[in-house]
């Protein structure tokens, strides 16, 4: 009998919460500071010409800043991103202030049509950056198996408890999308449908099987 020894060492594995998925597609896990720094390194690492397609199936938001920076990638200069409201119904408005690094003369998806593939999971900062795309003729929205996002419309500040391991998510801010809507409870309307799509789906294989528009 041989007996084999092997070495297994522990060690944390980074996940990045942007893939890039050849030849078009980028998966966005979550939006954080550092997104629209990592979807400009993982755009250009996808081949040049044909369709964009970022998948944001299951994406729950995470930081409004890195959902808003991140839709100023794809935008011209001047387009509203969103309008936040304090609880005094201040308005705070975020418009792109450049064109985009993704529309830019010299930039590989100049010419690319772009798509957005969203859930009934899609939600808060993730629908910050599809509604501003969809609003401004950027990108067709997409629902895999469901007509709308989640539609969270508020913003919200995490505290953490003394006492034991929980915290409280407090209320701040509510939010309107650039042609003016509150999404809170309704979600955005997507573009068109692919009723049988699910996260097991590849994206690209989910816009086969888009068969609705409306």
């Amino acid at each position: 009998t041989t007996t084999t020894t092997t070495k297994v060492t522990r060690a944390l594995v980074p996940l990045s919460s942007v893939r890039a998925v050849p030849p078009g597609t980028l998966r966005i896990r979550s939006f954080a500071l550092d997104t629209a720094d990592l979807v400009r390194a993982r755009a250009a690492e996808l081949k040049t010409g044909g369709a964009l397609v970022v998948d944001l199936r299951g994406n729950g938001g995470g930081s409004l800043e890195g959902g808003v920076e991140t839709a100023k990638l794809f935008l011209p200069a001047g387009r509203r991103v969103v309008t936040v409201l304090d609880k005094r119904g201040a308005p705070l408005t975020y418009d792109a202030t450049d064109d985009g690094a993704l529309v830019s003369s010299s930039a590989a998806t100049t010419r690319r049509p772009l798509t957005l593939l969203v859930d009934k999971n899609t939600a808060s900062a993730a629908e910050v950056f599809a509604a501003a795309l969809q609003q401004n003729g950027v990108a067709t929205l997409v629902g895999a198996a469901s007509p709308v996002t989640y539609g969270k419309g508020v913003v919200q500040t995490v505290i953490p408890l003394d006492y034991d391991d929980g915290a409280v998510a407090v209320t701040v801010a509510t939010y309107t999308t650039p042609d003016g809507s509150n999404i809170n409870g309704r979600g955005l309307r997507v573009d068109a449908l692919a009723p049988d799509c699910t996260l097991a789906d590849a994206a690209t294989r989910c816009l086969e099987k888009t068969t609705t528009a409306f």
